[in-house]
């Protein structure tokens, strides 16, 4: 039963993706630019990015690279499962001379709400990402989960003013559980094989051990990430992740900035924040940094 209602809806997804593509095809929108990201190989998939530099297309050839890009469902032999594959970019339709931008807007609708149906049955109907990953299997045979989730972002007469890309390195930051931190490092120096790196696991677990409840904070690093930051005629609307082109739907082209090249060490020089907490690193573990935050003692 839960094949026959997931597949239903993946039909019905895929169905709407095929009438987007036409519609693409068809109208043809009066401005097009997306730029094309290299996507990671599996090898390359937990090295660090040094450099992004996007290869940018216009016109037609945006437009089929975009229809292509909402159809990129699948995973691909010899890709990274793990990290999505981009090509941020805007079609602009313009709706003062054009007919079936209202089609438009219907089709990226009914879309996303198949992706978000998908989406909501399995996470409300199985517990364990072992099991939504077996249901997804069963009833999107090769689908990559991320692509399948993500949505079409589509402003429809929203009097957008400006579409600025630029390139997003955050890291997520997370107060764990002192026990449950010193229980995963326990069992990472029971399962492993060398002596050397167990050494190196036994000085962290010692020196997460004095360290107070509430005063351990692990910063994972979260893969860079194209956005927009967008802008209406009435204010700013705040910045989106774009892994996919935007649809622009409205009277009057708005101003757009495609992407540019990407530079970690650009990017590392960045001004520190002034309200950037005092901390200790206290070691690496599984990828993740583990500091000391004296503030919150």
């Amino acid at each position: 039963m839960d094949n026959v209602i997931l597949k239903q809806h993946y039909d019905e997804m895929c169905e709407q993706l095929n009438l987007l593509q036409c519609l693409i095809t068809e109208l043809e929108p009066q401005y097009a630019v997306v730029a094309q990201i290299a996507p990671l190989s599996k090898s390359q998939e937990h090295e660090p990015i040094e450099s992004i530099i996007p290869s940018i297309y216009s016109g037609q050839q945006a437009a089929e690279l975009a229809a292509k890009a909402y159809q990129d469902l699948h995973i691909i032999a010899g890709l990274s499962q793990k990290s999505a594959r981009r090509m941020p970019g805007v079609l602009y339709f313009d709706t003062q001379h054009m007919s079936g931008a209202a089609d438009i807007a219907a089709c990226v609708s009914a879309i996303n709400r198949s992706k978000l149906a998908i989406k909501e049955y399995v996470v409300s109907h199985f517990s364990t990402a072992a099991a939504r990953f077996d249901i997804l299997k069963q009833a999107c045979p090769g689908v990559m989960t991320v692509h399948l989730y993500r949505l079409i972002r589509c402003y429809y007469q929203q009097d957008l003013k400006s579409l600025r890309f630029t390139w997003s390195q955050q890291q997520a930051l997370l107060y764990p559980d002192k026990d449950k931190l010193l229980g995963r490092i326990k069992l990472a120096i029971e399962q492993s094989s060398s002596q050397d790196y167990s050494l190196v696991l036994t000085a962290l677990l010692n020196r997460v051990s004095r360290v107070p409840q509430g005063c351990i904070r692990i910063r994972r690093p979260v893969k860079v990430q194209p956005v927009a930051n967008i802008t209406k005629l009435s204010g700013a609307a705040g910045p989106v992740t774009a892994p996919l082109p935007i649809i622009v739907l409205q009277d009057s082209q708005p101003a757009i900035k495609i992407i540019a090249e990407f530079d970690a060490q650009l990017a590392s020089q960045r001004k520190t924040r002034s309200d950037k907490l005092e901390t200790e690193l206290l070691g690496l573990f599984q990828g993740e940094v583990i500091e000391y935050v004296a503030a919150h003692e």
